[in-house]
C-alpha cells in the first residue's frame, strides 16, 4: 500500500516537473515572437501621472551639475520623448533611461561606449533577442518603482522566525497523528489550520510590499546569471560585472522558491500548489527573514546590478527606437573650438510628418515671423536634438555636428499660484538661470529662448530683451531665441544671425509651409487672422491703417472718438 502512495507522488511530481518544463519553453517561444514583432514599432502603453512619477523615483536620487533641468525638460515635452524611446523590457532599464535623457554627457569617451553597445544591438539580433527575454523574464513591477523599493531595503528589520516555526511543526504533528487516531485529532487539525491561515494572512500583508521585491529581486538575479553565461562576444565587461555582482546572492537565492515561486511571470501549476503549502505552514515567512537580513548585507552589489541592467536595457530601447525612426544620424560632437551649430534635414521627433529644417552657424540665432508659423517647433526640434545627441548618440538629421554643451531653456512658462509670483517674475528668474550658467566656463551653454520677456511692456522689453541677447552672444553661450519684437533684428544683428519663418496668404486661408529661411521676417499676419475668423471689416481696416500710419511716422495716433 506504502509504494503505491509513494509511487502516486512521484508520477504527480514528475507530472508538475514537466508541466513546468513545457510552460517555460513556451513562455519563452512567445517573447521571442513579441520581441521580433515589437522591434522598431511604437509601443501602446499608458502613462498616468503617478508612473512617470515612479519612474522618475532613480532619477531625482541621482541628480547631476549639469543635468536636463525641470524647466527645460517641461519646455520640451521631454516626458513625451522618452514614452517614445521607452522601449525597455525591465523595470531596471525604463527607470534607468529615464536618469540617461537628463544628462547629456559633457565627454567623448563615455558617449562613444555608449553608441558602440547600441550598435552592437543594432547588428545583433540573436544575441539581443537573447538578452532582451532575459530582460523581459525580469519584467515590471506595474504599481511599484523598483529603485524605490531597492533603496528602502535597509529599512527592513529581520524577526525571529520562533512562532511560525511552532505553528509549522504543530501543524505536521497534528496531520500525521490524524493517521494514528483520527476521530480524536481531526478536529484540532482543521482548527489549527484555520488559525494557521488567519495568521498567515496577517503577516503576510504586513510585508506583502516586500514579497514582490523579493520575488523581483530572484527574477533578477536568475536573469543576471543566464545572461553572464550567454556565448556573446564584445559584452564580456558587462557580463562580468553581472555575474560578480550577482554571485553574492547565492544564499539570497537558495530555497527562495519556498517565498517568491518559480520566478515565471504568468505563474504556473507548481506555483498555484505552493501558495496552499505556504498557506498553511508558513514556509516563505521563514524563509523571508533570512532573505531580509542577505539584502540588506549585499545593498551596494543590488544597485551595481540595478545600473548595469539598466545600462544594457536602455541600449537595446535606443537601438529599437532608431529603427522606428527611420531617418537618424551619429552625431558629430566636438570638444573645444569654436561654437557651432550645425544640422541638415533636421526635425522634431513627436510630429508624424514633420518638415524637415537644415541651419550651419557659428553665431547666435534670431527667429522672427508670424504667428504658428514654426518658430517655437524649429526651436524646440533643435533643443530636443541637442539632448539626443549627447544622451542617445543620436541626431534626427540627415547630419548634426555641434559642439558638447550645456542645454537649456525658458519656453513654456506660467504664473505660479503657489508662490504667488507673476509671469513676468517667473521669466526673469528663468532667465537669470541661464545667465548664470553662461558667465560659467566649461563647455559652452545652448540655450533656447521663446518669445524673450513676453511679460512685459513693448518699450521695456525690447530694451530688456536686446540686452539679455546680447549678453549671452558674447558669453560662453549659443543662443537660440524667437521673438516677434521685428525691431531686434536690426538692434541685436552684430551678435544674431536672422532667421524667419513665413506664410502664403490666400484669399480665405493663411497657409504655411514651416521652412526655415535666412533673414529677417518681412510678412504680418495678425490683423489678417482676424477678419478670417469672422471680425468686424471695419475693425480690420482701422487697424490696417494705424498699423500704416505708425511705419510712416514711427508713432502711434490715438483713436478717434466716434
Amino acid at each position: 500500500m506504502l509504494w503505491k502512495i509513494i509511487l502516486a507522488a512521484v508520477a504527480v511530481i514528475a507530472a508538475i516537473a514537466a508541466k513546468s518544463i513545457y510552460d517555460e519553453k513556451t513562455y519563452r517561444r512567445r517573447l521571442r515572437s513579441r520581441m521580433l514583432r515589437e522591434w522598431g514599432r511604437a509601443r501602446q502603453e499608458e502613462y498616468p501621472p503617478e508612473k512617470m512619477e515612479r519612474i522618475a523615483l532613480y532619477y531625482q536620487d541621482h541628480t547631476k551639475e549639469w543635468d536636463v533641468d525641470e524647466i527645460t525638460w517641461n519646455d520640451l515635452n521631454m516626458d513625451e520623448i522618452y514614452q517614445e524611446l521607452n522601449h525597455t523590457q525591465s523595470a531596471m532599464g525604463q527607470e534607468y533611461l529615464y536618469a540617461l535623457l537628463h544628462r547629456p554627457l559633457q565627454e567623448p569617451e563615455e558617449l562613444e561606449k555608449r553608441g558602440q553597445l547600441i550598435r552592437f544591438f543594432s547588428e545583433r539580433e540573436e544575441e539581443r533577442l537573447q538578452l532582451q527575454i532575459c530582460l523581459s523574464v525580469m519584467g515590471k513591477m506595474g504599481k511599484f518603482s523598483v529603485y524605490q523599493y531597492l533603496r528602502n531595503v535597509k529599512e527592513l528589520k529581520a524577526e525571529s522566525s520562533l512562532v511560525h516555526i511552532i505553528q509549522m511543526a504543530a501543524l505536521l504533528a497534528c496531520i500525521l497523528l490524524c493517521f494514528v487516531k483520527p476521530v480524536v485529532m481531526i478536529l484540532p487539525t482543521i482548527i489549527l489550520i484555520f488559525y494557521n491561515m488567519l495568521t498567515y494572512y496577517q503577516r503576510k500583508g504586513e510585508m506583502d510590499r516586500y514579497y514582490h521585491l523579493f520575488g523581483y529581486i530572484v527574477r533578477t538575479i536568475r536573469s543576471c546569471q543566464e545572461i553572464a553565461s550567454l556565448p556573446v562576444s564584445g559584452l564580456e565587461g558587462y557580463f562580468e560585472t553581472l555575474s560578480q555582482n550577482a554571485a553574492v546572492f547565492r544564499k539570497f537565492c537558495k530555497n527562495s522558491w519556498l517565498v517568491v515561486g518559480g520566478g515565471n511571470m504568468d505563474g504556473s501549476l507548481a506555483d498555484a500548489i505552493m501558495d496552499y503549502v505556504r498557506m498553511l505552514f508558513h514556509i516563505d515567512i521563514i524563509k523571508f527573514q533570512s532573505m531580509a537580513r542577505e539584502v540588506v548585507r549585499h545593498e551596494e552589489q543590488l544597485l551595481k546590478l540595478y545600473e548595469t541592467v539598466g545600462i544594457l536595457d536602455s541600449a537595446i530601447a535606443i537601438a529599437s527606437w532608431r529603427e522606428m525612426m527611420g531617418s537618424w544620424c551619429i552625431p558629430q560632437l566636438e570638444s573645444g573650438g569654436e561654437k557651432c551649430f550645425e544640422a541638415e534635414g533636421m526635425y522634431h521627433p513627436l510630429i508624424r510628418e514633420p518638415v524637415k529644417n537644415s541651419l550651419s552657424e557659428c553665431r547666435s540665432v534670431l527667429l522672427t515671423g508670424s504667428n504658428a508659423s514654426g518658430k517655437s517647433t524649429f526651436i524646440k526640434a533643435a533643443a530636443i536634438n541637442a539632448i539626443l545627441a549627447q544622451t542617445t548618440y543620436t541626431a534626427l538629421a540627415e547630419r548634426y555636428r555641434a559642439c558638447y554643451y550645456r542645454i537649456y531653456s525658458s519656453m513654456a512658462l506660467r504664473d505660479d499660484i503657489m508662490s504667488q509670483e507673476s509671469y513676468y517674475i517667473v521669466e526673469i528668474k528663468s532667465l537669470k538661470r541661464i545667465v548664470d550658467q553662461a558667465k560659467q566656463g566649461g563647455n559652452p551653454v545652448l540655450c533656447f529662448i521663446d518669445e524673450v520677456l513676453r511679460g512685459t511692456n513693448t518699450l521695456e522689453r525690447i530694451a530688456a530683451s536686446s540686452q539679455i541677447l546680447a549678453m549671452l552672444a558674447q558669453s560662453n553661450a549659443l543662443c537660440f531665441a524667437a521673438t516677434h519684437d521685428i525691431e531686434l533684428t536690426n538692434i541685436l544683428k552684430q551678435y544674431y544671425s536672422n532667421y524667419h519663418f513665413e506664410e502664403r496668404v490666400e484669399e480665405k486661408d493663411v497657409l504655411f509651409d514651416y521652412q526655415l529661411r535666412p533673414g529677417p521676417a518681412m510678412t504680418r499676419n495678425a490683423i489678417k487672422l482676424l477678419g478670417m475668423i469672422g471680425y468686424d471689416p471695419q475693425i480690420i481696416q482701422k487697424a490696417e491703417e494705424s498699423v500704416q500710419k505708425f511705419l510712416d511716422s514711427g508713432q502711434w495716433t490715438a483713436v478717434p472718438a466716434e
